[in-house]
């Protein structure tokens, strides 16, 4: 975070460095070396991001039972919405107005701000919660290269229930939100004749309100869905996790294939509102899905290891062999961060085939609203793959 909100700060001290350079020569390394410094650090914050979900996710796997697997995932997802509606909110604000002393940007004091918070939310967790025991000492002699061979093991013998669902999360995590989209409408519908600070922090708003909206959103659908599939599941199909999840998909579909023809930010900040449905079910119902499953097979293999016998002492040692909680979170957790690097190369592509082919008319899409529409096919596909989705009771 710390190379993200200062990035022009740290390219400046790097340009300053290097031999003797006159001004306009630093201005120009310090502007590449920004960018460098920029993204690196965007990529390195969104891998120990992932890692530290995917840690959360295993805890929340690991400690409840089965029939509480529904209930965890949901609480997490609503936390998880709850913190994005008070993240999205402190964007919204200016902060530089009430923290001076914290920064002299948005980014800055952003940063700091949730960089304070993430420690102190990850400190509690380290020290509210005991994990279980787990004694696996014959892997400690391992060779070096038995973490490759066990990552190909867990693609090559991924239960089908996971990987018909892992298949789905391939398609749907490849659609991609943007505030910039919001943005963008912005400055097309409230044009200046000078470029200025502060007609662009107004742009960078919209997109946060937007985002807030569609934070909000989100919660409540995390509060209320649960609740109508817990009531509701056995009396009405609809309601059903598979048919909430298929229709998720569905509603991501319509809304971004849409987004092609809106052209105010009314319509864009309605938009991505109305996504913050399918946002709360995608951090809800595939993690219940995967818990479910973990927890339904280590409850039936300790049946197994409580009942043994001779001929089927063997076939039990298999299935444990063959069954991983760890491996199956972990490659799922895979299914979830590589679409996500897929898109953004892919997105690049569509970028520059947009900016081709534009016009200098007024009323053309963005390159932005191109991407989301590729998102609403990807989701359509997404939605196909979800019918064939096995849940396990």
């Amino acid at each position: 975070m710390v190379g993200v909100a200062y990035a022009k700060e740290i390219a400046l001290a790097l340009a300053s460095t290097v031999g003797n350079l006159d001004d306009e020569a630093v201005k120009k390394a310090a502007h590449t070396y920004a960018i460098i410094v920029a993204v690196v650090s965007f990529y390195v914050l969104d891998f120990t991001l992932n890692a530290v979900q995917a840690i959360c996710r295993a805890l929340i796997l690991d400690i409840p039972p089965l029939w509480q697997q529904e209930i965890a995932n949901a609480w997490s997802a609503r936390m998880s919405n709850g913190a994005m509606v008070l993240g999205y909110f402190v964007g919204f604000i200016d902060l530089v107005k009430y923290f001076p002393w914290l920064g002299d940007s948005q980014m800055k004091v952003f940063c700091i701000v949730g960089t304070t918070v993430f420690c102190i939310t990850l400190a509690i967790t380290c020290f509210a919660i005991t994990e279980k025991k787990l004694d696996r000492d014959d892997q400690d002699n391992q060779p070096w290269y038995h973490t490759f061979v066990y990552i190909w093991r867990a693609f090559r013998y991924l239960p089908r229930p996971v990987q018909t669902l892992c298949n789905t999360q391939f398609f749907a995590w490849m659609v991609k939100v943007s505030t910039q989209w919001v943005s963008d409408i912005y400055f097309e519908t409230h044009p200046r004749k000078e470029e200025t600070d502060g007609n662009w922090a107004e742009g960078t708003r919209a997109g946060s309100f937007a985002l807030l909206c569609y934070s909000v959103v989100s919660v409540i659908a995390n509060l209320v869905l649960p609740i109508l599939t817990t009531k509701f599941e056995k009396k009405i199909r609809l309601f059903s996790l598979i048919n909430i999840y298929t229709i998720s998909h569905l509603i991501v579909a319509a809304a971004l294939l849409s987004a092609w023809f809106v052209r105010s930010v009314t319509g864009a900040t309605v938009i991505l509102a109305i996504m913050g449905i399918p946002w709360a079910i995608v951090l809800w119902i595939p993690f219940s899905l995967v818990g479910e499953f973990v927890s339904f097979e280590e409850e039936r293999r300790q049946t197994e290891n409580n009942t043994p016998s001779s001929s089927s002492s063997a076939r039990v040692e298999d299935q444990q062999e063959e069954f991983d909680a760890g491996m199956i979170l972990g490659v799922h957790n895979m299914y979830v961060v590589f679409p996500q690097f897929a898109v953004a190369i892919i997105s690049s592509f569509i970028f520059a085939a947009a900016d081709a082919v534009s016009g200098d008319k007024k009323n053309d899409p963005s390159s932005v609203a191109s991407v989301l529409a590729f998102g609403g096919l990807m989701a359509i596909v997404a939605a196909g793959f979800s019918r064939s989705v096995v849940r396990v009771k």
